[in-house]
């Protein structure tokens, strides 16, 4: 993070910056790429994990096992050319410019930006850099003593409440070098988000969910619309826009 900032802007990916949800799209990737046995079983279950991820039920440690299934024994530099492939041939196109925009405005404001999205670590650091973002969090896999996927995440599982958790250890590191922003901004889609959303100054919603479009509502929170065609804001985001 640029040790003169001293506001950071925290964004969600899947369905806040990335129209659609890149999990889901790399899960697609790898059954057409034949990484996958049994394509079409493996996409309903992909299915039935989104619809629990909605609902705020999903067993996320089973989630990420079931999603990782794919990558065991596979080298760590294999699975990086083909997510870089993934991201340029898949990703890239599902930006959406309205989010694309705002973060480039936190930019132009000398604002730190920093992704964090349940989506693990190795699908989003690469997204991260492709927006410019100055960093990523998720949660890492983890790797045996050849390099390769063992098939288990590790670390602090990036999923609601643990978005704050790894938040924070973040921050803890830039107050150690001197360098921990005073001001933070959040954007997300999801309820999943909340506890992430009710701790930064300023809050926004992006094409919500109904529970958090209902909080938004009550709370006065911005909403950004970026699947809408003039990328609409509303609810007081053009004041927000005046910090």
């Amino acid at each position: 993070m640029p040790a003169d900032s001293h506001q950071l802007a925290i964004f969600d990916l899947d369905d806040t910056l990335l129209d659609g949800d890149c999990t889901g799209l790399w899960i697609a990737w790898l059954v057409r790429r034949r990484w996958v046995e049994d394509g079409e079983a493996f996409m309903n279950q992909v299915a039935c994990h989104e619809q629990q991820y909605h609902a705020g039920t999903l067993d996320m440690q089973a989630h990420l096992r079931f999603v990782l299934a794919p990558l065991i024994g596979r080298r760590r530099e294999t699975v990086r050319d083909e997510v870089v492939a993934f991201v340029e041939t898949w990703i890239r196109p599902r930006l959406m410019p309205g989010a694309l925009e705002r973060l480039a405005w936190h930019r132009d404001q000398g604002h730190a930006t920093l992704i964090i999205s349940a989506s693990m670590y190795h699908l989003v650091e690469p997204i991260a850099r492709e927006v410019g973002a100055d960093d990523a969090l998720a949660t890492p896999p983890a790797f045996d003593a050849e390099d390769c996927f063992t098939g288990e995440p590790t670390g602090i599982v990036t999923y609601q409440s643990g978005k704050l958790t790894a938040l924070e250890a973040w921050l803890a590191e830039c107050e150690a070098a001197h360098a921990r922003p005073g001001i933070l901004w959040g954007y997300s889609d999801s309820h999943n988000d909340l506890p992430l959303l009710e701790h930064v100054d300023h809050a926004h919603v992006t094409q919500p969910d109904a529970r958090l479009a209902r909080i938004a509502e009550l709370r006065g929170w911005p909403r950004f619309d970026w699947r809408a065609p003039s990328a609409a804001m509303t609810k007081g985001a053009n004041a927000a826009s005046s910090w």
